[in-house]
């Protein structure tokens, strides 16, 4: 607990209890009761609090106010601060640099006791000329960091919102001597409203789309970014597959069954055979029973299977039109058009529906960096599960899409049983919350070299096997049988 002398009693007290060895003292003032943690956490992990203490009636400036937190400088950590006096405070792993300043005016409040800049004078600070190299870097965000606030507060909140940020920050400029820092403000806004000459003043990928309308979502984009250079450490077995029209067909069932089950369109394997084989409907499951057959229509069109974006846009055709065929029974999940409302899994939420068309536009850049086969194939499996463009089959079409990819390049398919559903869904999830890619990755290719160990020519020996191996079973009941069958195989190593 924080103990901050409020007057001289208090002061007094304090610093009995200091002298007694009950408390810490952290700074002038202020002490802590925690008698085991570094003088030098203390202080960071109470840094607000310290400020408003030290410098009192001063207001975070810079890049402080941006981040709200201290920025590595010098192996120790620094707060930037507007008082009406200069002045530089060296605690124990913290740098208070006071800058002289208007401390009363365009100014927020953070803390009861503590204010920052108001954003519109912040931008024009983070703007401003560096003085003094070892500060270069450190006090501001920077051009594109700004550029990049500015694209999201026009994304967020409209042209109107910009244009009163800039009237703003002109009056502020005037007043406390910011003009040439609201020079760059003013280009900045005015390229991204596309009233300036000077387009080509932006820098930042996002400033772009923005202009472009179509903007993205940035985290999402740091994730496909990490997971190619994941992918392209990753040493590959080629599993090749010959087409034969039986083999494929056979393989196309197990995968459009399996991919079923895993979003939790449960059927036994005989009903499956008889919606697909038999074309028979269970009773009272019609769109349960068409999501298994039109995913089977899809996977076993080897000429649609044989089809990958060749551009952005046509990335987006494909999707489309295969989530209009896969739900076509469900009209109420608007077959082939993007969500208009967001989408979420447990506590994971998806992109947004207004940064999904830029976010696929952007991961489709991602993709033309890898290599055809799995590279391509589990990086547009995991894009599609990322962005989850649509109401609902999400699942189902992303493994389609990663298929395709497959069998484009020759490749054997990837049938996730359903013995392999817990690990694989569990994969996804340390990649897309951790960016660990190693368990999704391992996971898939383990999965890619069981559906090559099938022999899908006999369908009754293919079923066999997926039986005897206990494929066919939930993770509880199956998996050591199926660890068993996974041992005999040919497996490579993954990076950690």
């Amino acid at each position: 607990m924080l103990y901050i002398a409020k007057n001289t009693n208090q002061a007094k007290q304090l610093s009995k209890r200091y002298k007694d060895k009950q408390l810490r003292k952290l700074c002038r003032g202020i002490y802590s009761d925690d008698l085991k943690s570094s003088i030098e956490e203390l202080i960071l992990n109470n840094w607000m609090d310290i400020v408003a203490q030290t410098v009192p009636e001063g207001i975070l400036s810079y890049r402080t106010a941006i981040e709200l937190k201290p920025t590595t400088f010098k192996n120790k950590f620094i707060v930037f601060v507007t008082s009406s006096y200069a002045k530089t405070i060296n605690l124990p792993g913290l740098i208070i640099k006071i800058y002289k300043g208007d401390k009363k005016k365009y100014h927020e409040q953070v803390l009861p006791n503590l204010a920052r800049s108001s954003l519109p004078r912040t931008l024009l600070e983070n703007l401003s000329t560096v003085r003094g190299a070892q500060y270069k870097k450190v006090k501001t965000i920077g051009i594109s960091n700004v550029e990049r606030i500015l694209g999201k507060e026009l994304h967020l909140r409209g042209k109107a919102h910009l244009n009163q940020l800039r009237d703003d920050a002109k009056k502020i400029a005037v007043d406390l001597n910011y003009m040439p820092a609201f020079k760059k403000l003013n280009n900045l806004i005015s390229a991204l409203l596309s009233t300036h000459a000077k387009e080509d003043l932006l820098i930042t990928d996002y400033a772009k789309a923005i202009v472009q309308q179509r903007p993205f979502d940035e985290n999402r984009i740091r994730l496909f970014d990490t997971l190619v250079l994941y992918l392209k450490r990753c040493n590959f077995l080629s599993r090749s597959y010959q087409y034969n029209r039986i083999s494929f067909k056979n393989l196309s069932f197990y995968e459009a069954y399996f991919s079923n089950f895993i979003e939790g369109t449960e059927f036994i394997i005989d009903e499956a055979e008889d919606i697909v084989f038999k074309g028979q409907e269970i009773y009272n499951r019609h769109a349960d029973s068409h999501d298994v057959l039109s995913s089977f229509n899809l996977s076993n069109d080897y000429s649609e299977m044989c089809i990958t974006p060749e551009t952005a846009g046509g990335l987006i055709e494909i999707l489309q039109n295969r989530h209009a065929i896969l739900m076509k029974e469900r009209p109420e999940k608007r077959p082939g058009e993007f969500k208009i409302k967001p989408n979420k899994a447990g506590n994971t939420y998806f992109v947004s529906p207004e940064d999904t068309t830029g976010t696929l536009y952007q991961g489709f850049e991602r993709y033309k960096l890898l290599n055809p086969g799995m590279e391509k194939a589990l990086f547009m499996q995991f894009l599609i599960s990322e962005v989850h463009p649509f109401d609902d089959g999400n699942g189902r079409l992303s493994r389609l899409m990663m298929n395709a990819e497959l069998v484009q390049h020759g490749d054997y398919k990837i049938m996730i049983p359903s013995v392999h559903r817990d690990n694989y869904l569990n994969g996804l999830r340390l990649a897309s919350r951790d960016e660990n890619f190693r368990i999704y990755v391992k996971v898939m290719d383990q999965a890619q070299a069981y559906t090559a160990s099938v022999n899908w020519l006999d369908y009754g020996e293919a079923r066999e096997k997926i039986e005897a191996d206990n494929a066919n079973l939930n993770a509880d009941e199956g998996l050591p049988t199926f660890t068993r069958a996974l041992r005999q195989l040919e497996l490579p190593d993954f990076p950690a």
